[in-house]
C-alpha cells in the first residue's frame, strides 16, 4: 500500500467523498438536471445503480489502490480474492478482477448532456481559478506587498506598461495565487519578490497573468497576452511555470512584434516540446497519475484544498471522459475528446500536434533570452515509488500503463523542457539550472528551491 493510504485510509477516503458529495459543479450540465433537485446526491437518488451502458444516465468509475498505486477504472472492479464476485462480473460483462486491489472510492455520477463536454471543461477552469469567469478571458493583475506577505490586485492592470516589468505566468490546474504562494513559502522566495517590489533595483511593476488552462489553447492565451503588452517599453522579464512557458513562447515568437522591449524568460518545468502526460492514448493513466500526485503533494508540500487540485481535477475529468466515450480505456473517441480540451491538446507530445509543430518551425517576431530550470524526479522512498509505474526505466521498454518514455518531473518530460525547435531554429537556450536525478525536486516545487531562486536572480540580473 502507498504510504499515504496505509497511514490513514479513513482520512483519505473521507476527504475524497466529502469533495464528491459537496461538489455540484456539473449539476446544470447533467442529463437529469432538475432545479428542484440541484445536488449530486439528489440526482444519484433518482437512480442508484449504474451499468455504464449507452442508455444509462448514471455512470460509475472506481479509484483503486493496486500494489501501492492509485488507478482509475470503469465501473466497480471485482475483488480478486472473491471467486463468486469474479463469476458475477464475468457474467455481467464487467471489468476483470484486479490483483491485490483495494477500492478506495466508487464514483457514481449522472451523464452530462450531449455536446456539453466543452462547457464542463470551462466549468473546471472557473473552479480552479476564481479570476476566470464564464467568458474565460484572461487578466493581467498587479502584485503588491512585502516583505513576506504579497497581494494580487482585484482590478485588472492596463498598459502600455512603461519601465521595467516582471511578469509571472502560472501553469495547468493552477492560478497566480498558487504560484505566488510557492515563492512565499520560503525565505528565499520572499526575499526575491520583496526585492522585485521594493528593493533598490525594483521593477516598475510586477504583474501576474491569470488564464484558463484547459478550455483555452495556449495560442489563444498568448494572443491575449500579446494584446496586453502592445507598445510596452523597457525591459520585460518573465518567470513561467509549466504550461505557462508555452504561452510565453507563443506570445513572444508569434504575437510579440509590437513589443518594443528587451525580454528575458526563465522557464521552470515547461513543456516546450509538449508533455507525454497530455497524449490521448495515455489519458486513463494520466488521470491515475494525477490522483497519485495529489496524495504526494499533500504529503510533501502540505498542500490541501484549492492549492492541491490534482485529486479533484482527476475525478472531474473522469466524468467528462466517460460521458463522451463511455469508457476510460483508449478508443478513437478518446483522441477526439482530447482535441476538445484545447489546453491539454496544445501541449500534447505527439507527432501530429500541428500546433506545436508550427511553433517549432519559426521564424520569431522577437529575440528573447531564454533560461531553463529542469529536473528528473527519482526517489527510493518506498512510500512514493508510484512514479516507476508511469515511466519506462529502459529505452524501448514501454508498457500499456506507462506514460513517460524517459526522464520527467512527474508532469513534463525533462527532454522537452529545453527543446525549442528543429535544427536551425533561430533561438537558443542561454542557460540551464538542471537538478539532475533528484529525489526532492518535482514539477510543483521548483520555486521552493534555493538553487532556483538564485538562478532566476542571475538570469534576470
Amino acid at each position: 500500500m502507498s504510504q499515504f493510504v496505509a497511514e490513514d485510509p479513513g482520512r483519505f477516503l473521507s476527504q475524497i467523498k466529502a469533495a464528491e458529495d459537496n461538489d455540484d459543479l456539473f449539476v446544470p450540465l447533467y442529463v437529469d438536471h432538475d432545479e428542484r433537485m440541484d445536488s449530486v446526491a439528489g440526482l444519484r437518488r433518482r437512480r442508484r445503480r449504474a451499468s455504464n451502458t449507452p442508455d444509462d444516465n448514471i455512470l460509475a468509475a472506481s479509484l483503486v489502490e493496486e500494489n501501492g498505486v492509485l488507478r482509475w477504472y470503469d465501473g466497480v472492479p471485482a475483488r480478486a480474492e472473491a471467486p463468486q464476485r469474479r463469476r458475477r462480473a464475468r457474467r455481467a460483462g464487467g471489468p476483470p478482477p484486479l490483483p491485490d486491489q483495494t477500492v478506495i472510492l466508487t464514483k457514481e455520477f449522472p451523464r452530462l448532456q450531449p455536446n456539453r463536454a466543452a462547457a464542463a471543461i470551462g466549468a473546471i477552469d472557473m473552479r480552479l481559478n476564481s479570476a476566470i469567469d464564464v467568458s474565460l478571458r484572461s487578466h493581467i493583475r498587479q502584485l503588491r506587498g512585502g516583505p513576506s506577505n504579497f497581494v494580487i490586485d482585484a482590478a485588472d492592470a492596463h498598459g502600455p506598461f512603461k519601465g521595467r516589468t516582471l511578469l509571472l505566468v502560472h501553469g495547468t490546474f493552477s492560478n497566480a495565487v498558487n504560484m505566488i504562494g510557492e515563492f512565499q513559502a520560503t525565505a528565499d522566495g520572499q526575499a526575491f519578490l520583496g526585492a522585485a517590489l521594493n528593493g533598490p533595483d525594483k521593477y516598475d511593476q510586477v504583474l501576474v497573468f491569470e488564464h484558463a488552462t484547459l478550455a483555452v489553447s495556449p495560442v489563444l492565451n498568448a494572443l491575449e497576452l500579446g494584446r496586453a503588452f502592445v507598445d510596452a517599453t523597457g525591459e520585460v522579464d518573465v518567470i513561467a511555470h509549466s504550461r505557462g512557458g508555452l504561452i510565453v513562447r507563443w506570445w513572444l515568437e508569434a504575437f510579440g512584434r509590437s513589443l518594443a522591449a528587451t525580454t528575458r524568460v526563465v522557464f521552470a518545468g515547461s513543456p516546450l516540446h509538449g508533455t507525454s502526460l497530455a497524449a490521448p492514448d495515455k489519458l486513463q493513466h494520466a488521470l491515475s497519475l494525477l490522483s497519485n500526485i495529489g496524495t504526494f503533494a499533500e504529503k510533501t508540500l502540505q498542500l490541501a484544498g484549492g492549492a492541491n487540485p490534482f485529486l479533484w481535477v482527476a475525478g472531474k475529468l473522469v466524468e467528462v471522459v466517460m460521458t463522451v466515450t463511455g469508457t476510460l480505456a483508449h478508443t478513437p473517441l478518446l483522441d477526439g475528446l482530447v482535441a476538445l480540451v484545447p489546453g491539454l491538446f496544445g501541449q500534447s507530445m505527439i507527432a501530429n500536434n500541428y500546433e506545436l509543430n508550427l511553433l517549432r518551425l519559426g521564424p520569431c517576431t522577437t529575440q528573447p533570452a531564454y533560461f531553463v530550470v529542469q529536473s528528473n524526479f527519482e526517489t527510493e522512498n518506498p512510500g512514493w515509488q508510484f512514479w516507476k509505474n508511469f515511466r519506462a526505466l529502459r529505452i524501448g521498454d514501454l508498457a500499456a500503463d506507462e506514460i513517460f518514455p524517459s526522464k520527467n518531473d512527474l508532469v513534463v518530460d525533462t527532454v522537452s523542457m529545453s527543446d525549442l525547435g528543429a535544427t536551425g531554429f533561430p533561438l537558443a537556450i542561454q542557460g540551464v539550472e538542471d537538478f539532475g536525478n533528484s529525489p526532492d525536486v518535482w514539477h510543483c516545487n521548483y520555486f521552493r528551491q534555493t538553487r532556483t531562486i538564485g538562478f532566476i536572480r542571475r538570469s534576470l540580473a
